[in-house]
């Protein structure tokens, strides 16, 4: 596995602990008032777009921060380590939930980077 993978799933797990961390907070401030079910298809959505952008990432040997300062709103880093991250915020409605999605969703962005998509 190259280098440049390795910093792609460093730069997930982060990501997802930053994002899962963060969400933790707000559900003790109940800051975020979505229904259950809402913030499930959030996240499913994001799941589903991260993976599909890693899978592009990997076909189209991108760089780790492809994407950064590119966008038309110039937010900075989109990357599918970022979206991954993101989905996992929204599955954490309760610190449970979030671990499980943190370790399912990490564990399958690994294998997905481990092979050659080429």
């Amino acid at each position: 596995m190259e280098i440049r993978r390795l910093r792609q799933i460093a730069c997930t797990v982060i990501f997802s602990i930053l994002l899962l961390l963060g969400r933790i907070i707000i559900n003790k401030s109940e800051l975020i008032q979505l229904s259950f079910k809402v913030q499930f298809v959030i996240a499913i959505l994001f799941l589903v777009y991260g993976f599909a952008l890693a899978l592009w990432e990997i076909k189209n040997d991108l760089p780790l921060f492809w994407g950064s300062g590119s966008s038309v709103f110039n937010i900075g880093v989109i990357n599918s380590a970022l979206i991954i991250g993101v989905s996992i915020f929204f599955f954490a409605s309760n610190a449970i939930y979030g671990l499980c999605a943190f370790g399912v969703e990490v564990t399958l962005y690994i294998l997905i980077f481990m092979f050659e998509w080429k």
